[in-house]
């Protein structure tokens, strides 16, 4: 074992490196090393930058009590993960989604799949395209609960995080506008991101005025469905089928179709439309 003496000059302290050991490693002035302190609260020197990744969590869970569904997701919540993911043996009812959400204070990060609660743990004003995808997916559990005429109570605090996400967008956006904070994302991509958040917000204001008779509600599913995958992968092909969709909603004729509500749907969607179709040509032009 090798012993150093501690240096120091004014209030840094600092350990010349073994210099066979900078050899090895090829470690140069250029050279960027990564230090670590473990759980015995040593320092550990790596000769390489490491990026440590958080880990994704996946948890099979048998049984489903509200009490012991509600302390696992605080746990894996409260953990140092990426995201979790826990998968239940059977799915849990509307109202069980409600109750749920109730102990957990109203947080807008879960999802209520089915057999599935995930979140992603690590979304913040930096990542407000996972926001986004949030937003699009409550708004899909909103269609669904209205076809089935199923707790509207559980709607309306869809809704509210839906508003509360939209808010948290833009927030993020002005930030990144005025401080210049550090973000994964381009300046263009969080004005694009920005603007479907906002009709994505409107058009959830409209659907909670159809009923679950309206066949309309299929379609809106499914655009609203394309969406979330753009937002995820930008692709050419993926944004004109989508405007061939619209386009032929926009063409239907006859019964509720001809509805103020269903016109101004279908008028938030095809702008949507038009803002995918302006960032994919912003994508191609600065490639």
């Amino acid at each position: 074992m090798d012993s150093r003496k501690i240096q120091k000059s004014g209030t840094t302290h600092y350990v010349y490196l073994p210099a066979n050991w900078c050899r090895e490693n090829e470690i140069t002035t250029d050279s960027v090393v990564t230090l670590e302190k473990n759980s015995k609260g040593d320092l550990i020197l790596h000769p390489k930058e490491v990026k440590k990744e958080m880990s994704i969590l996946k948890i099979d869970l048998s049984h489903q009590s509200e009490e012991a569904v509600n302390k696992l997701i605080i746990a894996s919540y409260i953990n140092p993960v990426k995201s979790f993911e826990i998968n239940l043996e059977s799915p849990l009812s509307s109202q069980q989604v409600l109750t749920h959400k109730k102990l957990l204070g109203g947080m807008e990060l879960f999802d209520f799949e089915d057999n599935k609660i995930s979140c992603q743990t690590s979304f913040s004003l930096k990542d407000p395209d996972m926001l986004l995808k949030n937003m699009i997916r409550k708004v899909k559990g909103i269609i669904m609960l209205i076809k089935k005429q199923d707790v509207p109570e559980l709607i309306e605090r869809y809704e509210e995080e839906i508003d509360k996400s939209n808010l948290l967008i833009h927030k993020a956006v002005i930030s990144s506008f005025m401080f210049k904070r550090a973000s994964r994302l381009r300046h263009i991509d969080l004005f694009y991101l920005s603007l479907i958040s906002r009709m994505i917000e409107q058009i959830t204001d409209y659907l909670l005025c159809l009923d679950s008779e309206d066949g309309i509600l299929d379609d809106f599913y499914s655009a609203i469905e394309k969406i979330e995958s753009l937002i995820e992968y930008l692709n050419q092909d993926d944004v004109m089928n989508l405007i061939e969709q619209i386009t032929d909603l926009k063409d239907a004729k006859g019964g509720k179709n001809e509805s103020f509500i269903y016109k101004r749907i279908i008028n938030l969607l095809d702008h949507i439309t038009e803002i995918l179709s302006d960032w994919l040509i912003t994508n191609k032009v600065d490639d």
